[in-house]
């Protein structure tokens, strides 16, 4: 249970992070409607490779708050980019491959499937 509360005070101040970056780039890059969601997408990627790959030194509760909280909270895109590598950097790059593939054009797909379902009467 500790470690759910510990995984859940990260998420909220990586999800209360990522709204402050949408209100910034609403606010000054309006003409850009993506770009609050690219940006969070490139910072999270280099926030949880920086600490994957050792920037520091965790115990399991801090790296249970920084990449599954914090990061996970902030991007989960993030997650994504970090599992691909493991795949890559085993040299599985045929999984990469599939699980990129899927995740991409099935969730566009499924999205696409739900918005039709809620939108359809």
């Amino acid at each position: 249970m500790k470690d759910i509360l510990i995984v859940g005070i990260g998420g909220f101040m990586g999800s209360a992070a990522r709204y402050a970056v949408y209100l910034f780039t609403a606010k000054h890059y309006a003409e850009k409607p993506y770009s609050g969601t690219l940006i969070v997408n490139l910072i999270g990627c280099l926030i949880i490779g920086l600490l994957s790959g050792g920037l520091i030194k965790m115990n399991n509760q801090t790296g249970l708050f920084l990449i599954a909280g914090l990061c996970g909270g902030f991007t989960t895109f993030s997650t994504f980019a970090l599992d691909g590598l493991k795949l890559i950097k085993e040299g599985l790059l045929l999984q990469f491959i599939l699980y990129a593939s899927v995740s991409m054009i099935g969730g566009l797909i499924v999205c696409l499937a739900g918005f039709y379902l809620m939108n359809k009467g």
